[in-house]
């Protein structure tokens, strides 16, 4: 019983992924707001899979490889359902989206090639663009408007990519909750690091 709840939240997020591209397909005044809230509640869940596994002693590598493939889903249907409702928002900035997803790719290629699986490296990096992207697609979905939303996503997006290939490259084996690129080149060195409780565990 103790493993229902974190795996339900994660199993949640791939559910309403779906949910929300359909969402987008109505034209009705509410569904900016409604999804708003979903994004909302994905990201508390988000934050609390994590803190209660480790708190439960559950937190394996599966769940935290399973955890970024579901938050991987969620936001790009996220996205995905923008395009379908306001296309418009997007087509100025259709390079830098472009690149920002081929760059995404290669971090996974990387990870593929060296580690036969994906990097789940709950970057410090990537919490960050995780916030910006919450933010800048509450702004999107309740205004319909790119405004400074998009140019802060892809901002960060670089950045979190810069940071993970880093870590992929760096890494002398899998390693998952790894903080930033320069903990990874720690570790290739063999020399200890640190880590914050409430992201990463011990």
């Amino acid at each position: 019983m103790k493993y229902l709840l974190p795996w339900g939240l994660i199993v949640s997020r791939v559910l309403m992924a779906p949910l929300i591209i359909y969402l987008a397909t109505l034209s009705h005044s509410w569904i900016g707001p409604s999804v708003v809230a979903l994004m909302w509640f994905a990201l508390i869940g988000d934050i609390l899979d994590g803190i209660i596994a480790r708190q439960l002693g559950i937190a394996t590598p599966l769940m935290r490889r399973a955890d970024s493939i579901a938050d991987l889903i969620f936001w790009i249907a996220v996205g995905a359902a923008l395009w379908v409702w306001r296309p418009e928002v997007f087509r100025p900035y259709l390079f830098w989206i472009r690149l920002a997803l081929l760059l995404e790719a290669l971090t996974y290629v990387l990870s593929f090639v060296k580690f036969k699986r994906e990097l789940a490296a709950h970057a410090y990096s990537g919490k960050l663009l995780g916030i910006g992207i919450l933010l800048g697609f509450t702004n999107l979905w309740w205004t319909g408007s790119s405004s400074w939303a998009i140019g802060l996503m892809l901002t960060l997006a670089y950045l979190s990519h810069l940071d993970r290939f880093g870590i992929a490259f760096f890494l002398p084996r899998w390693t998952p909750d790894t903080p930033s690129m320069y903990h990874a080149w720690r570790i290739r060195q063999g020399l200890p690091i640190k880590k914050h409780k409430l992201f990463h565990g011990d």
